[in-house]
């Protein structure tokens, strides 16, 4: 972005004098730099307000507050506006509107960010391709993506979650994409939810952007009366179904997990509707590899640790279950999947039910953990127990062999990749 604070203010309606350039928009202190915009963000457990001082140390030149801020400006420009957060989507919806990229939503429950990946990753083979970075797909940090794109791309992949109702709508409304990917649609970020055909319907809304050409379906999300009904042309992909319009049948796979292996069909499925040839989109292949800390094989001590700690849904933890490799003992370090709602505690016996023929020990984290326990305990299987993840890791480091394998996974707030820096 490279706006002037003068007509940036001119936009919320502010008449400022300082023409000063902004390269570069934040909701975090910690990514200030040189000429930033910052959006001083009312979090639950953090107020943006109180880190203005800081953000004018590392350069910052201007901040977007609340209109009830009556504090010091620490010789920012301040523009006060009624909601932070709605500024900032308002703000990325303006700028975008000035760029003409094709863009692709990549929704769904699980797999939202390899997808993505992989698809920036192929079609890179053949287009010019921008991609939001990491997860950052929410209500501020697509919107905050969207501000520091440089526009030169002409395909951009943009990663859209939701936690609710109308949370897709909001950001399809700042960068309305031309083509949607839909993943498999599970119990993730289901608490204010009541069913899994209430979560379709939300996801649907990426189908509703008015740019909309096609969309791209696994074919489990047929069975969902708000997918069949979206009224667009549709693809659909699925591993083995011959009812899918794309299958892995004569496309090679760089992977050998199933959930990768999906991830990897919806990219390539984008990409021949976009006008790849196969050996286009195996030599993208080629070249793709799991992201950081999505199913990442990591050795030491002898010991094989496979890194899925990113986040945890219930279809998330079956599927690294079940890819999860051979080794003299499989041991399970999992810290608790969070955001159920009512889900909760049926969702962890579910996947303690599949655990129990695929661990030989299981260490988990956290009280929602206790039906796992539970289970575990009444087949005669060996459990352990924590409530917090310093002494689970303390004893993780204790039982662990060489020759073993570890699975480590569980809901990001757990932070569990930290886990490999005490081996």
């Amino acid at each position: 972005m490279r706006k002037k604070l003068k007509d940036i203010g001119t936009f919320f309606g502010k008449k400022l004098h300082r023409s000063d350039v902004v390269f570069h928009a934040t909701y975090d202190s910690r990514e200030v730099k040189q000429g930033s915009l910052f959006f001083a963000l009312e979090g639950e457990k953090v107020d943006g307000h109180l880190f203005l001082k800081e953000v004018a140390e590392k350069g910052g030149i201007g901040a977007v507050v609340s209109a009830s801020y009556n504090g010091e400006s620490h010789g920012l420009q301040l523009i006060k506006v009624p909601d932070v957060r709605k500024a900032l989507q308002d703000l990325a919806r303006e700028v975008f509107q000035e760029k003409s990229p094709l863009v692709i939503g990549v929704t769904g429950s699980v797999g939202k960010t390899m997808t993505k990946e992989f698809l920036a990753g192929i079609l890179s083979e053949k287009f010019r391709v921008a991609k939001s970075f990491g997860s950052m797909n929410s209500q501020v940090s697509l919107p905050t993506t969207v501000l520091n794109w440089e526009g030169q791309e002409e395909i951009f992949v943009l990663e859209m979650g939701m936690s609710e109702k109308g949370e897709l709508t909001r950001l399809v409304e700042i960068a309305e994409p031309h083509l949607g990917v839909l993943t498999k649609i599970t119990l993730a970020h289901a608490a204010f939810f009541e069913s899994l055909e209430e979560i379709a319907e939300a996801k649907c809304e990426l189908f509703k952007s008015k740019r909309m050409e096609r969309g791209f379906f696994h074919l489990e999300t047929e069975r969902f009366s708000s997918v069949r009904a979206l009224d667009l042309t549709k693809t659909w992909f699925h591993l083995s179904d011959p009812r899918a319009d794309i299958t892995l049948k004569g496309l090679p796979s760089p992977f050998e997990e199933h959930h990768l292996q999906e991830n990897y069909l919806a990219a390539a499925s984008v990409a021949f509707h976009l006008g790849m040839t196969q050996e286009e989109i195996e030599a993208g292949a080629k070249k793709l590899k799991p992201y950081s800390h999505r199913f990442e094989k990591v050795k030491k001590n002898g010991i094989l640790f496979i890194d899925d700690s990113y986040n945890a849904s219930p279809e998330g933890v079956k599927a690294a279950l079940s890819a999860l490799p051979k080794g003299k003992r499989r041991v399970g370090f999992l810290g608790a999947m969070r955001e159920l709602g009512r889900f909760e505690e049926e969702s962890h016996r579910d996947v303690a039910k599949q655990a129990l023929g695929v661990l030989d020990h299981l260490i988990c984290i956290g009280k929602e953990c206790l039906p796992m326990v539970e289970i575990f305990e009444k087949e005669g299987k060996t459990v352990e127990y924590f409530k917090e993840k310093g002494s689970a890791v303390k004893r993780l480091k204790e039982i662990a062999e060489k020759g073993d394998v570890v699975l480590i996974k569980g809901a990001n707030s757990f932070k569990l990749w930290t886990v490999l820096e005490e081996f």
